[in-house]
């Protein structure tokens, strides 16, 4: 798994703005109940009276040993609190040192059993510190520090006598994303560049291909137009595309945990939309999620964007599995379809389930199935049914939206709705009810 520095910092600053609170309470609340017991004493020695002695006692105990049991309880608390940040503290250490960690990484090197090791892992996972999900290199959206040698790209360089790299913006495994000027026009743009140690195959540059031929001719304003495809004079393939300001939907939920559906009813009827529009184009998306869904700002505020068609196939290719020629499982094992997941022909209700599961993560914070590892996600996405959205989400959610959303991630393509637009549609009506 791999760790999330950006949400890391948030969770530690967030528990120790907690422990600090706990630890504030816990000594007013002390010095509270320490005052109170010594005035009950004090009245019941100095008055002899019954009621005196009758009032000392409830001073000193309700007044003041409540507010001692109450201190003793928060002052554990933000100890268990900060401990427990320590032990995220070494984890994190672990997984910066390695690049990433499996839960025999951390039991071997944190001195835990397998089962506390997982636990651990888990509870960072929850709080999207830790991830196995791997990171599209196509996106220009990646929150990371960019490597810039890595890419061989240094601001002011032009690229084929057009593009002129301003900053970079972003990372992936593959390649990185440039903020960058056309030389003539002055006009920004976001430039994708493959890094030159990538050995793609050329399942891979077809794949690079597909998405840039797949989203320059769709033309849909909740896509990211691409306005340029073209190789280096060293064979690195790159594209240019809409320069966006904003987030990505995987970083809003990386912040606010989840989001209510009267807040993002919008930006999910947005979505629908656009990758209704794909289909209708002859285009399966296969790779719907957070991570490829972008908030662009707008003047009315923002927009839902479908972003990175590098899995893109055509709706009608009776082959379009999840499989590569080279026997290889492309595409994000949290979000995909049990079809996909088993190297099965899909079609357009695979993206129905990949929207599902996406709107679900909006709604509850957390995918639909979750593992510790890949192959635990596999086995729950194969083998268990969904836990419907209202039992894990902390708001209500609409009962007609619960059940579509489990219909829509239905192991049997036969069980969900027939297409991303039938279910639209559906969200449609229920937005407008809710």
């Amino acid at each position: 798994m791999h760790a999330h520095l950006d949400a890391w910092t948030r969770l530690r600053r967030a528990r120790g703005r907690r422990a600090t609170w706990l630890a504030v309470v816990a000594l007013g609340l002390l010095l509270f109940g320490i005052f109170w017991v010594v005035m009950g004493l004090l009245m019941a020695i100095r008055v002899q009276e019954e009621d005196g002695v009758i009032i000392g006692a409830f001073c000193g105990g309700v007044l003041g040993l409540l507010p001692l049991l109450l201190g003793g309880i928060a002052a554990a608390i933000a100890f268990r609190t900060k401990l427990r940040t320590n032990t995220y503290e070494e984890l994190m250490v672990l997984a910066r040192t390695q690049g990433s960690v499996s839960t025999g990484d951390v039991a071997r090197a944190m001195r835990l059993s397998n089962e506390d090791a997982e636990k651990l892992m888990l509870e960072l996972a929850h709080h999207r510190v830790l991830s196995d999900e791997p990171v599209s290199p196509f996106s220009p959206t990646l929150a990371a520090t960019p490597r810039i040698g890595n890419a061989g790209l240094e601001p002011g360089m032009l690229i084929n006598g057009t593009w002129r790299i301003d900053e970079p913006i972003g990372m992936g495994g593959m390649g990185h994303v440039y903020a960058v000027t056309h030389a003539r026009t002055g006009r920004r743009y976001a430039l994708k560049m493959m890094l030159p140690d990538v050995g793609l195959t050329e399942e891979g540059v077809r794949r690079f291909e597909r998405e840039a031929k797949a989203a320059s001719a769709l033309g849909h304003e909740g896509i990211a137009a691409v306005h340029d495809f073209d190789r280096t004079p060293d064979g690195r393939l790159f594209l240019v595309m809409d320069l966006l300001e904003g987030e990505t939907l995987d970083a809003r939920l990386r912040n606010a945990g989840s989001l209510a559906w009267q807040d993002v009813k919008p930006r999910v009827l947005e979505l629908a939309d656009a990758l209704a529009a794909a289909h209708a184009a002859g285009l399966i998306h296969r790779d719907l999620k957070p991570a490829n869904v972008f908030l662009r700002k707008t003047e009315s505020g923002e927009r839902a964007m479908l972003l990175d068609f590098g899995l893109a196939k055509s709706a009608h290719d009776p082959g379009a599995s999840r499989i590569t020629a080279t026997g290889e499982a492309v595409g994000t094992p949290l979000y995909m379809s049990p079809e996909q997941a088993r190297g099965e022909a899909v079609d357009v209700r695979a993206d129905v389930y990949g929207l599902a599961a996406t709107v679900y993560e909006i709604l509850t914070g957390a995918p639909p199935f979750v593992g510790s590892t890949p192959a635990l996600a596999y086995a729950q996405l194969l083998g268990e049914p969904v836990v419907p959205a209202s039992k894990v989400a902390a708001r209500a959610i609409p009962l007609e939206l619960d059940a579509l959303l489990t219909r829509a991630l239905a192991k049997d393509v036969d069980e969900r709705p027939p297409s991303v637009a039938a279910m639209r549609d559906e969200l449609a009506r229920i937005a407008a009810a809710a």
